[in-house]
């Protein structure tokens, strides 16, 4: 009767054990950082870098663009995001812009213009209940320096959507 209590226990304790090596494998190629971009106060602002990972961009059957994030030893992906703040339990008041490129993991700088930014895969996503105004969308307007030392990226980024309407702007931020 014993036996048939310990090999249960056992299988259930070797799954705790995965799912650890897993998430410390995951905190391993994450980092988030609050942003010093201005943030609108009617929500929370978040810079994230996605370490040795590539951004593959994608087309469904519709024509809307979506993406793929995939392992890669020469890149890093940096997501910006802007999350408003739902009060209660408004249905569908959701709102999200998101910021999408990658860098070469070997770059110092970067400073580019325009279609330029095409160059980092950059991508500006809206996300809410607005009928044909959601989804990633290409950045082919603004400008973007960053720069790393040691083990810190500060990125300024000035960028202009004109096939939907946009709140964020500009960014400006740090990460460790």
């Amino acid at each position: 009767m014993k036996k048939l209590f310990i090999i249960p226990t056992a299988i259930l304790f070797s799954f705790c054990c995965t799912n650890k090596e897993i998430m410390k494998k995951e905190e391993e190629h994450k980092v988030v950082t609050k942003t010093e971009s201005p943030c609108p106060s009617d929500g929370v602002c978040t810079t994230e870098i996605l370490k040795n990972k590539s951004l593959v961009i994608k087309t469904d059957e519709f024509g809307s663009t979506y993406t793929q994030i995939i392992d890669s030893e020469t890149t890093s992906v940096i997501v910006y995001q802007y999350n408003r703040i739902v009060k209660g339990d408004l249905q569908d008041a959701g709102y999200r812009e998101e910021i999408i490129f990658e860098i070469n993991n070997n770059d110092t700088e970067l400073n580019l213009t325009n279609k330029e930014l095409q160059q980092t895969k950059m991508l500006f996503g809206r996300f809410c209940f607005c009928r044909g105004q959601t989804g990633y969308y290409k950045v082919e307007e603004g400008n973007l320096n960053l720069k790393k030392t040691n083990d810190t990226i500060t990125l300024n980024l000035d960028f202009t959507i004109t096939k939907v309407p946009q709140i964020i702007k500009t960014i400006t931020t740090s990460i460790n």
